[in-house]
């Protein structure tokens, strides 16, 4: 039986700019959205900034694992 706690809620915020939201907000959890015009070499450009939130970790690690057995087979870089 596990009784070691597991990392949950472990998640990452991006923030950028795009002119073609629908590409952008169909496969990701939106935070936030903020119509925005920027200029681009004298240029005007209208479009969005998109804050989306993603999930760090997808697969839980037992702590006893990480911190005692080989953390290679768990993490490539």
């Amino acid at each position: 039986m596990n009784t070691e706690p597991n990392e949950r809620g472990t998640t990452r915020q991006h923030t950028f700019f795009c002119t073609r939201k629908d590409r952008h907000i169909t496969r990701s959890k939106v935070v936030e959205i903020e119509a925005k015009e920027i200029v681009v070499f004298d240029q005007k450009v209208k479009g969005w900034l998109i804050t989306t939130e993603e999930a760090v970790i997808d697969k839980l690690i037992p702590l006893s694992e990480s911190l005692h057995g080989d953390v290679m087979e768990h993490d490539p870089e």
